[in-house]
């Protein structure tokens, strides 16, 4: 009888790892959300139209599950849905590669900006 109850002990931890390993590492600790280095890129069309490089915050998902929400370097609160791509950034050393960037402010594209010049 134990050895069935290991052995389902077992199974469950080892399906369950995965994901829970992503939360851990999504949420940035084993208890509640922590601040940290996020990329959030916003597109429209193909092209990029917003991109916040954002540190010491906490970018989560909204409520409702469409969208996302975070406060940005000025204080401002951002909701956004659609087309959106938020990473969590483990290694800063990739961070130098990211722009903040917002097209109304601009009268080239990020591309333009930052891409083509490679």
């Amino acid at each position: 009888m134990s050895k069935i109850f290991i052995m389902c002990i077992a199974i469950f931890m080892l399906s369950g790892c995965a994901k829970f390993s992503n939360e851990i590492a999504a949420n940035g600790g084993l208890i509640g959300s922590y601040n940290g280095t996020y990329v959030v890129r916003n597109d429209s069309g193909g092209h990029i139209m917003d991109m916040w490089v954002l540190s010491d915050v906490i970018v989560q998902a909204e409520k409702s599950g469409a969208g996302w929400m975070f406060r940005d370097k000025a204080g401002n609160v951002i909701h956004l849905g659609g087309d959106v791509k938020v990473m969590r950034l483990k290694d800063l050393s990739t961070i130098s590669g990211y722009h903040e960037y917002h097209a109304e402010f601009e009268t080239k594209s990020y591309q333009e900006l930052y891409l083509h010049s490679k």
